[in-house]
């Protein structure tokens, strides 16, 4: 499998002059947003620092100030430094910051490429709990505090940085940076040249009836790989290109599990059957369950998550020791909250069973039509 360690193994030596910007590109900035550059960066700094000048001072930080969401983050900053490509791109405007009280996750980054041009940069979900609950907060408001942040985000580096404006994240970054772009001006929007949203959540009905979003649609380019789960949920407009993943299931959702070839990505004519399942079941089920609902089941299942450690392990829900303790912990809480917990598992149970049901029959249909065909 190659993917974006190759690509910048192959085309790293070429400059944005000899070979203009890619989709692979966007992809590599959107996973360069998912470093904690805290103990490197002043926040909201406007002096512009070299990607090679980061690459080395994140490598020369002392192993107890190394805060990593995947190993594999440091291997790209690392490529990306010691490309001719992506060293002398200037990184500024870094923000990052959490609230608990909020439920707030949300950091973002600018890289100058050295074109006239630049690429905002948002970070998707971290490894902390508040950022899965704001995660989930999406699926009952109608926005959540880092897209709100986002917004003045881009309006602020767009304020401060002329040129032309390419904009992106994977995932919720994917969705900030639809959201941002949807809701700033119509002055910053003619500038933009591009949103990247890579296997991005969608949004509540109303967003896609907003008018920003209409006159941004046709700039955004959305990618999912094969089994997307979390680039389907909830509502979008537009058409989206699928991308060969050399995982399976959820784990496709990994940026570098994309495959690559030459400067694009190898690309699918549709997503799998899993991905129409869920993509079908889920949407049934948040249909099945009232705003008021979403919220009270997200609420009661975050309330037992935060007392199984799950923020201290980073692992939130992934993991089948965190799933344990889980359960461990609903044994002790109100009647209220696991009210609130087995009515959302019951009716996604029956969401579940009914698209499964709706495949059966259409396999069936399919077939028929099939033996019929052979027959004349």
């Amino acid at each position: 499998m190659t993917n974006v360690f190759d690509y910048l193994l192959w085309r790293g030596d070429l400059t944005l002059e000899q070979s203009p910007f890619q989709d692979v590109d966007g992809l590599i900035l959107t996973c360069f947003a998912y470093h904690f550059f805290i103990d490197v960066l002043n926040q909201y700094d406007a002096s512009p620092v070299r990607i090679e000048d980061l690459a080395n001072k994140v490598k020369d930080l002392p192993q107890e100030k190394l805060h990593v969401r995947d190993p594999q983050d440091l291997v790209l900053l690392q490529l990306m430094g010691k490309s001719q490509r992506f060293q002398n791109m200037e990184v500024c405007y870094y923000v990052d910051h959490v609230n608990i009280e909020n439920e707030a996750q949300f950091a973002a980054v600018t890289v100058l490429l050295g074109d006239g041009t630049f690429f905002v940069a948002y970070r998707g979900t971290d490894l902390s709990l508040v950022g899965w609950k704001e995660d989930f907060n999406m699926s009952f408001l109608d926005f959540v505090p880092a897209q709100i942040a986002a917004s003045a985000y881009l309006m602020y580096v767009a304020q401060r940085i002329s040129g032309d404006i390419r904009v992106g994240g994977h995932s919720k970054g994917g969705n900030l940076a639809v959201f941002a772009a949807a809701v700033c001006p119509r002055k910053i929007q003619e500038r933009i040249l591009c949103v990247y949203n890579h296997d991005g959540p969608g949004f509540q009905e109303g967003m896609l009836r907003f008018q920003g979003y209409k006159y941004m649609i046709s700039k955004v380019h959305s990618f999912v790989p094969e089994s997307s789960i979390i680039g389907m949920l909830m509502n979008h407009q537009g058409g989206y290109v699928v991308v060969k993943s050399g995982e399976k299931g959820l784990l496709q959702h990994d940026p570098y599990s994309w495959e690559v070839s030459g400067k694009g990505f190898v690309c699918l004519e549709s997503v799998s059957m899993e991905s129409k399942f869920w993509n079908r079941t889920l949407k049934s089920w948040l249909k099945s369950l009232t705003p008021q609902k979403r919220e009270k089941f997200v609420d009661a299942l975050f309330e037992i998550l935060s007392m199984t450690h799950a923020d201290e392990q980073g692992d939130v829900v992934l993991s089948p020791q965190n799933a344990y303790r889980t359960l461990q912990t609903l044994k002790d809480e109100d009647e209220e909250t696991k009210e609130a917990i087995f009515d959302g598992l019951r009716l996604l149970w029956d969401a579940t069973k009914k698209t499964a049901g709706d495949y059966g029959l259409a396999l069936q249909r399919l077939a028929e039509w099939k033996l019929l065909d052979k027959k004349r």
